[in-house]
């Protein structure tokens, strides 16, 4: 029977990812079948995060566009493949389900270019009054098309007096269409369907859209890689994390903040503020 390791030894040994297991209980011992980052304070953030405020989003400055550019093409060859469904006349169920597809995928599309506008010309936001309610509205109808396929709905519970404020409204559009695309993917990929709850606010001088959904669980790694614009594997593809990039920097254009949270039920909520 060999003698008991020498734990001395062991943290000598180990003395050069001290700084990676900073955070672990003092009695912590690796061991070779457990993966030790899972203890990390860093890694429990994102599960604590229902009980704190949101945090804001923090995106790279590097763009993939080339990777963005191929999920794209992607899609738009899911869209060519969905007029296959309408070929067939005397099957009115298949050509109304090859439309709707199709259109879902363009306007998923067009999205994913208008942010991609967004983040590599920078251009400064166009300021004129306007609605934060209607807006928000505005950029529900949008998706009236992609609830139907995702069997989504929205649930609204907006402000009775409507939040005027000095913004580009296109900037606004597109930036609250990119956090409902968020959710919708979310709600697609759980396979049912289910609501995203919208409301809105405004105080101490900061007009706010609130924006959940509890349908999807998100892993604390999943929520932790909101901001990885790399994230292949993330609902809605790489253009869905562009979408939220440009939508983070509409808002910071805008005096405000896109921040998230994950929700106790372990959803995710996303709040995109502007300046009123």
């Amino acid at each position: 029977m060999s003698e008991p390791a020498d734990e001395t030894s062991i943290d000598q040994y180990l003395e050069p990812t001290r700084p990676a297991r900073q955070g672990l209980p003092p009695t912590y011992r690796m061991r070779h079948d457990a993966h030790y980052v899972d203890e990390l304070e860093s890694r429990r953030r994102p599960a604590e995060a229902s009980q704190t405020t949101a945090a804001a989003l923090a995106f790279p400055t590097s763009i993939p566009v080339t990777f963005a550019l191929q999920d794209m093409s992607q899609e738009l060859e899911g869209v060519a493949s969905c007029f296959n469904l309408v070929a067939t006349r005397s099957r009115p169920l298949r050509e109304r389900m090859g439309l709707a597809l199709a259109r879902v995928g363009v306007q998923r599309n067009m999205r994913a270019f208008q942010a991609l506008r967004i983040l590599l010309e920078d251009a400064a936001p166009e300021m004129a009054p306007l609605s934060l309610t209607s807006a928000v509205e505005a950029a529900a109808r949008s998706f009236d098309e992609e609830l139907r396929v995702t069997e989504s709905r929205i649930a609204f519970d907006l402000c009775d007096s409507p939040l005027r404020l000095t913004a580009d409204g296109r900037m606004i559009a597109l930036a609250l269409q990119a956090c409902l695309g968020t959710l919708v993917s979310l709600i697609e990929v759980s396979g049912k369907g289910g609501p995203i709850q919208v409301s809105t606010r405004i105080a101490d001088g900061v007009a706010a859209c609130e924006l959940r959904q509890d349908v999807f669980r998100l892993s604390a790694d999943q929520f932790s890689r909101l901001g990885d614009l790399e994230w292949s594997e993330r609902p809605g593809g790489i253009p869905a994390g562009i979408a939220l990039a440009a939508a983070a920097r509409i808002a910071q254009a805008h005096g405000g903040t896109l921040d998230a949270r994950r929700t106790e039920a372990g959803g995710c909520t996303l709040v995109f503020s502007v300046k009123a």
